[in-house]
């Protein structure tokens, strides 16, 4: 059922972390659209090994103990937006933990963050919607540049979105402006997934963020330019993820390259595992793992053991 919007905008208005707060009342919340497909989770979903089954375990273990993600600032948008774009919700919240987490992992590991800040030129983000990951992503970074006081660090740095759907690309250009990020770093492209980056970017990127449209769908609902390519996903969700593989592949720098992906249990995540595995040299790990409503969300963490090799 949906909630009063004139009341909902008023507190939004109010309290910039709201959102994180209301994911049960998410309108265009993946995880209802999936109770309606299907409530119970499946016996061919659990893991077919016992070490993919541990990985599972510990992302459990990784998403209780790491701290929760500051979200963006959204009160730019109004409902109205949301009619258009997905709104962020418990997958959203997973993603920012998930990159916050190794974040912090990293700017612990050397005395002053400097490495991290320095590699880090190249950041994509497919399917971004509000862009709330990506400008997640580039605040942190700037944030920790600033408390540097170097104009050496990061000053190349650039954010690149992709989205069919074009009111994603308005809005999440408007989510980086609001937050403070320049516009030079912050690059957005309409196109299908990567497609429009791919030579350009080609081994360069450092970060991928993708949130895909996980939701098991008929075929044919995969491929609206709308809000509702934010969800569907075809036969067991993968249509679109599958699509966006070779082409994670193909962006990641060797060897420091890092994706984050979200899946569910229903895209079989451990055959994405093998697959990439086998066919890119690609290492996949469930790194946080949490459950929403019916399903577990678990945010997939990328990284390559070689150079990319076209098949």
């Amino acid at each position: 059922m949906r909630i009063n919007r004139i009341m909902l905008d008023a507190i939004a208005a109010d309290l910039p972390t709201y959102h994180r707060a209301k994911s049960s009342a998410g309108i265009y919340c993946k995880h209802r659209i999936m109770a309606e497909h299907h409530p119970l989770r499946t016996a061919d979903q659990e893991p077919k090994t016992a070490e993919f089954a541990s990985l599972n375990a510990a992302a459990e273990r990784r998403a209780k103990e790491c701290r929760s993600a500051v979200m963006p600032s959204l009160t730019h948008l109004n409902f109205r937006d949301y009619d258009r774009v997905y709104e962020p919700s418990d997958d959203t919240y997973l993603l920012i933990d998930a990159i916050g987490y190794d974040v912090d992992a990293m700017e612990q590991s050397e005395v002053d963050g400097r490495t991290l800040r320095s590699n880090m030129l190249q950041s994509v983000e497919i399917g971004c919607g509000t862009g709330t990951p990506t400008v997640y992503l580039a605040k942190r970074i700037r944030g920790k540049r600033e408390e540097t006081s170097s104009n050496n660090i990061n000053k190349n740095c650039v954010h690149y979105v992709t989205d069919i759907n074009p009111d994603a690309i308005r809005i999440a250009k408007a989510t980086a402006e609001s937050n403070g990020i320049p516009a030079e770093h912050f690059e957005a492209i309409q196109c299908d997934l990567a497609s429009q980056l791919l030579d350009q970017l080609a081994g360069k990127v450092d970060v991928l963020i993708f949130n895909p449209p996980y939701v098991p769908t008929p075929d044919e609902e995969v491929g609206s330019s709308g809000i509702e390519a934010s969800w569907a996903g075809g036969s067991n969700g993968r249509v679109v993820i599958d699509r966006a593989l070779p082409q994670i592949a193909r962006l990641l720098a060797f060897p420091h390259g890092v994706a984050y992906v979200v899946t569910v249990d229903d895209n079989y995540p451990e055959q994405i595992s093998q697959t990439m595995d086998e066919l890119y040299g690609i290492k996949v790990v469930p790194w946080l793992r949490r459950r929403a409503h019916n399903e577990y969300l678990t945010i997939q963490r990328m990284t390559p053991t070689r150079p990319f090799q076209e098949e």
